[in-house]
C-alpha cells in the first residue's frame, strides 16, 4: 500500500498521507523503492504477535532478508501494488453545471400585428395544454388564453434585460446595488416582475 502511494502523484491522496508522499519524493526517488514480500519483511513477524523467546531465535529479525546480503541488482523485483481503489484517495467531486435560455413559441418580429401575435401565441398555447391533458379545449380563444399569451410576452421581455434578477427574485435573493430596478424593491408575482414603489 505504502508503495503505491510513493509511486502515484501525491495529490490523489488525502491531506495526511499527501504530505508525508511529497516529503518522501522531495528527498528520494519513487524507483529506488522495492516491495518486500510479507515473509521476507521483519515487521510483519511482529505485527502477528511474537514473545520475546521467539524474537531472539528469528534470524531474519537480526540480520533482514537472505537477498539483503547480495548486490542491489541480485534483489527480488516485485511489481508495484495497485494504489487504485484506496481509502485514502481523495473522493472526486463532479459538478453539473446547467445553463437555461428561454424558448420563444414563435418569431415575434415576423407579425405586423400585436394583436396577431397574442391570438396565435394563444392558439400555440391552447395546442400546448390540449396536447398535455385529456380535456381538450376548442371553440373561440378566451379571455383567460388571451391574458396567457400576453402574459407570455411580458415574460420573455422581462427575461431579456432582467436575467440575472430574475434568478436572483426566484432564489429570495437580494439583488446587487448595481441593479437597474433594485431601488424599485421588485418582486415577483405569477413569474413576472413587479415594482414595489
Amino acid at each position: 500500500m505504502a508503495l503505491g502511494w510513493i509511486c502515484s502523484d501525491p495529490n490523489r491522496w488525502k491531506t495526511f498521507v499527501c504530505n508525508r508522499v511529497t516529503e518522501i519524493q522531495t528527498y528520494t526517488n519513487p524507483a529506488q523503492w522495492r516491495h518486500c514480500q510479507g515473509l521476507d519483511n521483519p515487521a510483519d513477524h511482529l505485527s502477528r504477535g511474537l514473545l520475546g523467546d521467539q524474537i531472539q531465535s528469528l534470524n531474519i529479525w537480526w540480520h533482514g532478508p537472505p537477498w539483503l546480503a547480495r548486490p542491489a541488482e541480485d534483489w527480488p523485483t516485485g511489481t508495484i501494488p495497485k494504489s487504485h481503489g484506496l481509502p485514502e484517495e481523495k473522493k472526486k467531486q463532479s459538478q453539473v453545471l446547467t445553463a437555461t435560455t428561454p424558448i420563444r413559441l414563435i418569431d415575434a418580429t415576423r407579425f405586423s400585428s400585436y394583436w396577431r401575435l397574442v391570438r396565435t401565441t394563444a392558439r400555440i398555447l391552447r395546442f400546448l395544454n390540449n396536447v398535455r391533458r385529456i380535456e381538450r379545449t376548442f371553440g373561440e380563444l378566451t379571455a383567460v388564453e388571451l391574458t396567457a399569451a400576453r402574459m407570455y410576452w411580458v415574460r420573455m421581455v422581462h427575461e431579456v434585460p432582467f436575467t440575472d434578477e430574475l434568478q436572483l427574485l426566484r432564489k429570495n435573493l437580494p439583488l446587487p446595488k448595481g441593479s437597474k430596478i433594485a431601488r424599485f424593491n421588485p418582486f415577483l408575482e405569477d413569474g413576472l416582475i413587479r415594482l414595489g414603489g
